[in-house]
């Protein structure tokens, strides 16, 4: 099944997890000064620059989910006691942050009654609690249909040596690549169709339905199935996806220069570089893979230990980021606006900050014998050469 022992470390794992979760806050942080009235032209390149370099998050937050779960499971899966660790670990802490996010918006609790308890479920099923929270329902989806998944890829490797595997993972790569260009047309068949649920799945809350983000999955359950070869593969294909990465972040930067300038004057936005289009994900497997290389190429011991400590830390800030983002922006418009920096610097200072306060607040809550109602399960000594036996965020 594995190159690997099961109990060997896969050493770029937490690594990994901390560059994603930084890659999500500086994002948030970016998509908020993006909006503020004295953001030119300038601010507007630096920013779409940081952005195309932080585009990897999700993406690798899915492939670090595949390789870990398929690393991990044995030769049976339990699948109840494997749920039961999800519902624990992942969703409760997602229930009680949407009661909070809920909560602390006025408009919601001022005219709350029993009557709106029906949206409220709608909203925690949904995600819509909070902007963030489509993730989390996509990635309980890939937990829910995981024997699925497994059973399919156990199939290919148990049938096919390494050249079929090899092609059937490029052919799921294909029909990725095809779903996410049909995505406009699947949403009026399904409109058309008027399908209780899956109807709502292709359409209201098609960026959050898990098959259109199904491979990176797919790639990380690969990897997580020979972890050495994935390794060779990534050493032998380096100036493919470099080559890749350079040229479509490039095009990408083009188009949203291009699309910063309206009639009206400068807009700074990003509709340009959706997840869902294909060149966009032939960008994010090539960032996925430059992630794990300079992952692998890290070898100073404190950037190591702060990156794999901000990993363990990943799910429980996720959950807050963006409520800690509301506060940290409170130094801007008190400090920062005043002393004349540019949105560029604003928008670093406040990702620093938030990240930062995010992270922390996970540590001092994780340390509470409720902490894992609130935050996950947190290491209690994270470090970045550990294997996590839990898949978070």
């Amino acid at each position: 099944m594995s190159d690997l022992p099961r109990k060997e470390r896969i050493t770029e794992i937490e690594t990994l997890r901390g560059l994603a979760f930084a890659a999500v806050v500086l994002q948030h942080s970016i998509a908020h000064y993006s909006l503020v009235p004295q953001a030119g032209l300038q601010d507007g390149v630096v920013l779409a620059l940081l952005l195309m370099l932080a585009k990897f998050a999700v993406p690798l937050f899915i492939f670090i989910t595949g390789m870990v779960l398929f690393y991990n499971t044995g030769d049976k899966l339990h699948y109840g006691q494997f749920m039961r660790k999800r519902v624990m670990d992942v969703i409760l802490p997602y229930v009680v942050w949407s009661l909070i996010y809920f909560i602390l918006a006025p408009r919601n609790w001022a005219t709350f009654g029993w009557q709106d308890i029906p949206d409220l479920a709608l909203k925690l099923v949904t995600g819509k609690t909070a902007s963030h929270f489509w993730y989390i329902i996509m990635l309980i989806q890939f937990y829910v249909f995981f024997p699925l998944f497994l059973r399919g890829i156990r199939y290919v490797v148990h049938r096919y040596q390494a050249k079929g595997r090899m092609l059937a993972l490029l052919g799921s790569g294909v029909v990725f690549l095809i779903l996410a260009d049909q995505l406009r047309n699947i949403a009026g068949w399904m409109e058309r169709m008027q399908i209780p649920v899956l109807t709502d799945a292709f359409t209201t809350y098609a960026d959050r339905n898990f098959i259109y983000f199904f491979f990176y999955f797919v790639l990380g359950a690969a990897a997580g199935l020979s972890v050495q070869r994935w390794k060779e593969w990534i050493n032998r294909l380096r100036w493919v996806y470099w080559l890749v990465f350079i040229i479509l972040g490039l095009r990408f930067m083009y188009l949203l220069m291009l699309e910063f300038q309206k009639p009206e004057g400068i807009q700074i936005r990003f509709y340009t570089v959706s997840l869902i289009r294909p060149d966009m994900i032939l960008f994010l497997i090539a960032s996925i893979m430059v992630m794990y290389q300079l992952a692998s190429k890290f070898y100073h011991h404190r950037v190591l230990y702060w990156l794999g400590w901000i990993g363990g830390m990943s799910y429980g800030g996720y959950l807050m980021h963006m409520l800690v983002l509301r506060y940290s922006y409170i130094p801007d418009e008190w400090l920062y606006v005043a002393w004349g920096w540019n949105p560029a610097i604003r928008t670093i200072v406040t990702w620093i900050v938030a990240l930062t306060a995010s992270c922390v607040l996970t540590w001092l809550i994780s340390r509470f014998k409720w902490g894992k109602w609130i935050v996950g399960v947190v290491p209690k000594h994270t470090q970045a050469n550990k294997t996590p036996t839990s898949v978070q965020v």
